[in-house]
Order: C-alpha cells, then structure tokens, then sequence
C-alpha cells in the first residue's frame, strides 16, 4: 500500500494563527507580569509592617535599659560622690594624656 504524503499547510494559512498565537501569548504575559506585581506588593508590605513592628520593640527596649543605667548610675553618684569624683578626673586625666600625643 502505497502512504500518502503528509499535507502540508499552506504558509499564508498558518500566518494569522502565529499571529493569534503571539498575542494571546503577550496578553498571558501581561497578565503574568500584573500577578507578580501585586504579590510583590503584598509580600513588601507584610515585611514593612513587620521590620517596623521590631524596630519599635528593639528602641522600647533600648530605651528602657538606658533608663535603667541612668537611674543606676545617678543613684551610685548619689551614694558615692567622692568615688564618682574621682573617676571623673581619671578619665578626665586619662583622655588628656591620649589626646596629646
């Protein structure tokens, strides 16, 4: 038996299909490129709220133990003043000798 050679299209014939093609290709691309974008958006948000959420415990945190060493600080002067005194021309001493050189 003798098999018949495949048809073949004409090229005018799968032009305007290529082109069908093309576009639906470009309008899922498009639409591809809108999905990323917004779950971009949500997904920076999300991150946003949470660094700025940290960032605040971190500074009340920070603040707070500053708080600590000031009242601790200001209660050793108080009950120390001539060992605060000292200290101070120290470390007053002990700069000046740096800065000279």
């Amino acid at each position: 038996m003798a098999t018949k050679a495949p048809r073949k299209k004409n090229v005018v014939a799968i032009k305007p299909d290529v082109t069908t093609q093309l576009e639906a290709l470009r309008q899922d691309v498009a639409l591809l490129a809108d999905a990323v974008k917004i779950q971009t958006k949500t997904v920076v948000g999300e991150k946003t709220e949470t660094a700025k959420a940290i960032a605040s415990e971190k500074t009340e945190a920070a603040i707070a133990k500053y708080d600590e060493l000031s009242t601790r600080a200001e209660t050793s002067i108080k009950e120390n003043p001539l060992t605060s005194v000292a200290i101070a021309v120290g470390v007053g001493l002990l700069l000046g000798a740096i800065t000279r050189r």
